[in-house]
């Protein structure tokens, strides 16, 4: 079989339609997985692959002449992916959602062999190996190939491949474990080979050969406005792809990072707009009130109960949370999960402010009561991102005589 590298260099000096369309075959899975695994949105994972390849397109003679030798392809196009993904949740203000949803992973009490706790952080986990340790797990467990073949590429013996492989799992492992997530290493190889890499949707070599090739000829442009693409479809999709922070975020609120720890820590006794509502008062107080409406929202969460949810909301935000269940991954119980999931850390609440917009719309601030901050410090990795949570703004609206939820003061309206 052709190499990465012979392929690259008949594309580099023959602009062979074939030899891309062979490389991007081979990787594409990777990159398309490494991408979702960032943006959480198919449709962006399609368009960010389409710019790696894009970028390998541009790059292709300068990597297979590269001074000190061509790098792993295969590790060039995980950088790329993992780069590119970051790049667009950063340009969007998103990272905070990939941190949180990271945190709140970390804290749930499944199995130490569930891929669920081990997914949200598997890439920081490769970011902090060294490069060719990265590349032998790349090799070895995300394209499953076997210790001869990893030797080659990376230019050691296949004893030499088997313990750098080895070696490298060990310290994913103990990465893993400071995040207290207790995985043994053989189980840790065995969920990384098993689900690390998803099947691509059907025909996306096509698409991504196609566009790029009929821009490769084309001056940077071309790049530039693959990452427009990128950017359009991110606006398209924002309202959707932001509910995924449903994963986490409980009732979708916007996260204000309150001004100091105290303000948290003594949430039952400070001196506040309204009364602290520990979660044993819990209970649907309908929808009445702003109060009585903040009340229900903190009961539905805690029940999970996604049915209730939709009730609560106004008709355009009740639109936007089916559009998000469709985008999740398995859809509802994704969402639910992890709304019961991130509930189960609140020990009470309490309405800070209710600010009148207009006779039929106010946006309530509510301060959170969180179990978590109790028990951790302020050098905790997940400390601020906690402490950002612990203040919300919801916007509600009045239908007939009844107060939904509307969304965050300042998420996107259309």
């Amino acid at each position: 079989m052709t190499s990465d590298l012979d392929l690259l260099r008949q594309f580099a000096r023959e602009n062979s339609q074939d030899a891309f369309t062979e490389i991007v075959r081979r990787h594409v899975n990777l990159v398309y997985s490494a991408a979702l695994r960032q943006i959480r949105s198919p449709q962006l994972a399609e368009d960010i692959s389409q710019s790696v390849f894009a970028d390998l397109a541009r790059d292709a003679g300068k990597l297979s002449n590269a001074t000190g030798g061509p790098p792993v392809l295969t590790a060039w196009l995980y950088s790329v992916a993992r780069r590119t993904a970051i790049d667009v949740i950063r340009k969007e203000s998103r990272r905070q959602l990939r941190e949180q949803i990271a945190v709140e992973m970390n804290d749930m009490n499944a199995t130490a062999n569930d891929w669920t706790q081990i997914e949200p952080l598997l890439d920081d986990a490769m970011a902090a190996l060294d490069e060719t340790d990265r590349s032998a797990i790349l090799l070895r467990y995300f394209e499953n190939k076997n210790l001869r073949e990893v030797g080659a590429s990376l230019n050691i013996s296949d004893d030499a491949a088997q313990k750098r492989v080895s070696r490298a799992v060990e310290r994913l492992r103990e990465f893993f474990s400071k995040q207290k997530i207790t995985v043994g290493a053989s189980g840790l190889a065995v969920l990384i080979s098993a689900n690390a890499v998803q099947a691509a949707p059907v025909g996306l070599t096509s698409a991504i050969s196609t566009a790029v090739l009929a821009g490769a000829a084309a001056t940077s442009t071309a790049t530039i406005t693959t990452k427009i693409i990128i950017m359009t479809t991110l606006q398209k999709t924002l309202v959707a792809a932001s509910c995924i922070a449903l994963a986490g975020t409980g009732i979708y609120g916007v996260f204000h990072l309150a001004k100091n720890h105290a303000s948290i820590a003594n949430l039952e006794s400070s001196n506040s707009t309204g009364d602290y509502v520990s979660r044993e008062h819990f209970a649907f107080a309908d929808y009445a009130t702003p109060e009585s409406t903040i009340k229900s929202l903190f009961w539905i969460q805690s029940k999970g109960d996604f049915k209730a949810t939709l009730e609560s909301a106004s008709p355009r935000f009740r639109a936007i949370l089916e559009q998000a269940v469709k985008a999740a991954p398995n859809g509802e119980s994704t969402i639910v999960n992890s709304i019961v999931a991130e509930s189960k850390n609140f020990l009470g609440y309490r309405i800070t402010d209710v600010k009148n917009i207009s006779d039929d719309k106010v946006v309530v601030s509510v301060l959170v009561d969180d179990a978590r901050l109790k028990q951790i410090g302020a050098d905790d990795k997940g400390y601020n991102a906690l402490m950002a949570k612990s203040q919300k703004q919801w916007q509600l609206i009045r239908i007939n005589s009844e107060w939904k939820y509307d969304g965050a003061p300042d998420s996107p309206r259309q």
